[in-house]
């Protein structure tokens, strides 16, 4: 079966933005794209989305879904 990864994405106040991505590399360069001045040192997403979520910056969500 084909699959594909979902990115959900957001700064905090804003509505998600949707993409559809081939792979979970792709998913993780928009996201470290998207939040670009928190990524200075390279944090890993682990690290960087605890940074965000704490401090009320923004959020994301991948999910990898079956396509019929």
């Amino acid at each position: 079966m084909d699959t594909i990864i979902t990115l959900q994405i957001r700064n905090s106040g804003d509505d998600y933005e949707v993409y559809l991505c081939k792979t979970h590399e792709i998913a993780e360069r928009i996201i470290r794209d998207w939040f670009s001045e928190y990524c200075t040192d390279n944090p890993t997403l682990e690290e960087l989305d605890e940074y965000l979520w704490r401090n009320d910056i923004g959020y994301w969500q991948v999910n990898e879904e079956v396509v019929l």
